[in-house]
């Protein structure tokens, strides 16, 4: 009896609480996301545009304007006692310019990460591939909700 009237009780408060997840398909954005000039790092900016094409929806009819500008950078942090690099830290920084709002904002986003070196290099360029594209799924995240934030 007392399992029955917890699961009960459970149900009825998780049920009611209004809990939506955040990246619910329901909830597409109700805006179109135009690119209108990108510079910076050419892979890094069409990761980011392929995610942002992702967000956006081009059936609305209020559009959002929006410079990209990327700096992708590879730094070694940690060299081996040879003198080869151990350790990497990559870094993007990426300054959006929103126009179509109220004012045109600016929004700055930084990511990065350490790596670790491999010694084969085609597996090492791979996972720099793959920590590139961490960073444009990110980064057009933190778009998507600072657009959110500011309308």
């Amino acid at each position: 009896m007392r399992k029955e009237f917890f699961i009960i009780f459970i149900f009825i408060f998780t049920t009611a609480c209004g809990f939506t997840p955040l990246y619910n398909d329901n909830n597409k954005s109700n805006y179109n996301i135009l690119i209108t000039d990108q510079k910076g790092d050419q892979v890094l900016n069409g990761l980011i545009i392929e995610e942002i094409e992702r967000i956006s929806n081009s059936k609305s009819k209020d559009n959002l304007y929006l410079t990209i500008d990327t700096k992708y950078e590879k730094k070694i942090i940690s060299k081996d006692t040879k003198g080869s690099a151990s350790e990497y830290e990559l870094n993007v920084l990426t300054y959006f310019t929103i126009s179509g709002l109220e004012k045109e904002q600016k929004l700055f986003l930084k990511e990065n990460q350490n790596l670790k070196n491999i010694s084969d290099k085609f597996e090492q360029k791979n996972y720099e591939n793959i920590i590139k594209k961490n960073f444009a799924s990110s980064l057009a995240r933190k778009l998507n909700l600072e657009i959110l934030k500011r309308k």
